[in-house]
């Protein structure tokens, strides 16, 4: 299969004579000058580095978040209307700091804000662990407390993270990506899978948080050299692509768009599918009325629901290294098949039968991941350097206003929309 640099080194070759049209001469223009020798060899680890990251962000969603739920003692619609408010906190917390940042970068290099994000994770994994099950607390101020800390551990990291390896090569962010679907499996299936056979919830937070500081070592060790003058770095420079948005605002708004759709996808999937499926059983294969077919509900999540979610999510990041985004109209189809997976995928979990619900989240994932990895390629090849660091920031800002709509109290409200009023003894059971 070609690299990345290989397809962008065809753009330049002497096929131009065959007749480009006007589009790829247009996008051909904005695409930055390849290494002659292609791209370098992907630093691998680095997606160690990122994916400790995102085990911090999947002990704040799906199955430990559950986890703490049942902790807590929250039970009906409103009362998980309020959690879900609270744990949206994360969504929020992840803008503010997409603002912020711009303002540290005066005193600290983005090499700074990484390890400053791996510290702020670090402590947010400690809240539940000391309030919750070390002093018994129970109030939804715990809760805002750990969610907003991770908010701004990850808004702190992501786009920072990815602007500064993009030195590093294509090659080597299309693995690091590749990080994120992986944390949230680890605590999902793997921690999970520990969970269903009586390990205690306060082991997500412990094993996350352990592995915070091999993450930033990691981190330390393969990151590029710092270079304060160099180009994307430093609070004047964003300022001055902000200043000069026409350059490279107007491109990245359709990519604004898919990462809004494929955020709130992504994070509404967690919710709609425990206040779907909230017994101990789930009716595997027969539809919601089904009383025979069941099987634990956390071992359907472990060893199904969530492989199935990771798997869309890990391999479709994968896909845009063999994409050619070569014209507007390539890069537009791609995008719109990326929204229609998201769709279908959602939709397919209203049928409300979990066998189905497995290949919804594949689906689902498949174009979040797809979108997320075709995004990093577009802004590589045909954003300026200069502009790349608010371009990622701005773009991860979109995707956390879908996010905070995906997660919050409107989870709820679709969920209760897909069990339309019924109530069966496994799916959309009504607690008397």
């Amino acid at each position: 299969m070609p690299s990345d640099n290989a397809v962008c080194a065809a753009d330049d070759s002497s096929d131009d004579s065959s007749g480009m049209d006007e589009e790829s001469v247009e996008l051909k223009a904005l695409a930055p000058v390849s290494d002659e020798d292609g791209d370098p060899p992907a630093v691998r680890i680095l997606l160690l580095a990122f994916m400790f990251m995102f085990q911090g962000y999947g002990a704040m969603v799906g199955q430990p978040q559950h986890a703490l739920k049942v902790r807590l003692e929250v039970e009906g619609e409103e009362a998980s209307a309020a959690f879900q408010e609270a744990t949206a906190s994360f969504q929020l917390a992840k803008l503010f700091m997409r603002i912020c940042q711009i303002a540290f970068l005066v005193f600290v290099q983005p090499n700074g804000i990484v390890y400053i994000s791996y510290v702020v994770m670090m402590v947010a994994l400690l809240v539940p662990v000391v309030l919750v099950f070390g002093c018994g607390m129970t109030d939804l101020w715990v809760v805002y407390l750990q969610y907003s800390l991770g908010g701004v551990a990850v808004g702190l990291f992501e786009g920072t993270f990815l602007s500064v390896i993009s030195r590093l090569g294509k090659n080597t962010k299309t693995f690091a990506i590749m990080g994120a679907p992986l944390g949230f499996f680890v605590n999902n299936t793997i921690l999970g899978t520990f969970s269903y056979y009586g390990m205690n919830a306060i082991f997500y937070y412990i094993w996350a948080a352990a592995c915070m500081p091999f993450g930033m070592w990691i981190y330390h060790r393969h990151r590029p050299d710092a270079d304060p003058n160099s180009k994307g770095k430093g609070c004047a420079v964003f300022l001055h692509s902000m200043w000069n948005w026409a350059e490279w605002l107007p491109l990245m708004l359709p990519w604004f768009v898919a990462k809004f759709v494929g955020n709130f996808v992504l994070e509404d999937g967690f919710p709609l599918l425990f206040n779907v499926f909230n017994t101990r059983s789930v009716p595997f294969f027969g539809g919601p009325a089904d009383t025979e077919h069941t099987i634990p509900f956390a071992l359907y999540t472990a060893w199904y629901w969530f492989p199935m979610m990771a798997a869309g999510d890990t391999i479709s990041r994968r896909v845009p290294r063999y994409v050619e985004l070569t014209t507007k109209t390539k890069c537009y189809l791609y995008l719109s098949g990326c929204i229609a997976l998201c769709v279908i995928g959602e939709s397919l979990a209203f049928l409300l039968i979990a066998i189905v619900s497995g290949i919804a989240a594949f689906i689902a994932n498949f174009g979040n991941g797809f979108i997320y990895g075709l995004s990093a390629k577009y802004i590589d090849s045909y954003i300026g350097e200069e502009h790349q660091y608010a371009a990622y920031n701005l773009w991860c800002f979109t995707g956390d206003l879908g996010g905070f709509f995906g997660g919050g109290s409107l989870s709820v409200s679709l969920a209760h929309t897909a069990c339309a009023g019924k109530s069966y003894e496994y799916v959309c059971h009504h607690r008397n």
